[in-house]
């Protein structure tokens, strides 16, 4: 009996350190991974993005670590899996729609640049385009477009002519063959995708921006409901003191947008969305890059 208080003693002892190890295991988190060569830059700044995330806050909710799970179908499908639990985040534009779906985190990923495009087009149709300086001009052409994108009915809304595509991969080759004549692409993300398509016949026309309100959002599935307080968390600090912006300012799929004097003197065409949820948090002026107001600041009163 006198070796029962030692055991009990040394059980004590080594009972914090086991809580300690048990709470510091890594949680596992699936991420949809698609294998789009065209898409391959900016989903660097996604993942990179989350990744920060999960490190920022692993003092109050542990470590962490993404599975990318390969899945090469439409977005819609994307939404659907995340609604049913088989993936654990999904990083997506917003509609009424997809809210229905899966409630979203309301800081936009990318300041809401996914709503503010150039156009890709045929390098030796540049003259033609620098002739538009009305809506009315561009609507004479045909916009390339995903199937399923949200900003498609937006396009269609301002009376913009559009011919969709399944992947994006294939809009490049409607632009060669005339299918279509350009294809608005995010400010963030149109750099290095047509770097990454790697062909000299198209260029980024950065001279005629269309603009509208179009988030991109982290999806979070409904079972992890600390994984999205967790981000919204990590998310709101880094709106609070600026980091986001500095992200997106470093990180080198984005860096090449900045400064934003690259952009003075093009066109701004203004589009509405229709499908814009009532929830979208457009008031607050901390989430929201606008390439336009930064170029044309209004006076102080």
């Amino acid at each position: 009996m006198r070796g029962l208080p030692a055991l009990v003693l040394s059980l004590m002892m080594l009972t914090p350190s086991m809580v300690r190890a048990e709470d510091q295991a890594v949680r596992t988190y699936r991420i949809e991974h698609n294998a789009s060569p065209a898409g391959h830059n900016v989903r660097s700044f996604y993942l990179d993005l989350i990744e920060k995330l999960l490190a920022d806050t692993q003092a109050e909710f542990g470590p962490a670590r993404l599975e990318k799970v390969p899945e090469d179908v439409p977005q819609a499908r994307l939404l659907a899996q995340l609604a049913h639990n088989r993936l654990d985040m999904l990083w997506t534009t917003t509609n009424r729609l997809r809210e229905g779906l899966v409630e979203p985190i309301r800081i936009p990923l990318d300041m809401g640049l996914t709503g503010q495009r150039a156009l890709v087009i045929r390098a030796d149709r540049k003259a033609e385009f620098d002739k538009i300086t009305k809506l009315e001009q561009l609507s004479q052409l045909k916009a390339c477009q995903g199937a399923y994108w949200p900003d498609t009915v937006v396009l269609r809304a301002a009376g913009l002519r559009v011919v969709e595509f399944d992947w994006i991969d294939l809009a490049y080759p409607g632009l060669y063959d005339g299918r279509c004549d350009y294809l608005p692409r995010a400010l963030n993300e149109i750099d290095g995708e047509v770097a990454a398509v790697g062909d000299r016949n198209v260029i980024v026309y950065d001279r005629l921006i269309l603009t509208y309100a179009l988030p991109m959002y982290l999806f979070v599935a409904p079972a992890q409901r600390e994984l999205a307080h967790r981000m919204q968390v990590g998310l709101g600090q880094m709106v609070a003191d600026g980091a986001l912006r500095r992200f997106m300012e470093g990180h080198p799929s984005t860096a090449m947008i900045f400064p934003l004097t690259r952009f003075q003197g093009a066109r701004v065409f203004r589009l509405v969305n229709p499908d814009l949820p009532e929830e979208t948090p457009l008031d607050d002026r901390r989430l929201w890059l606008e390439v336009e107001a930064e170029l044309n600041p209004r006076p102080r009163s």
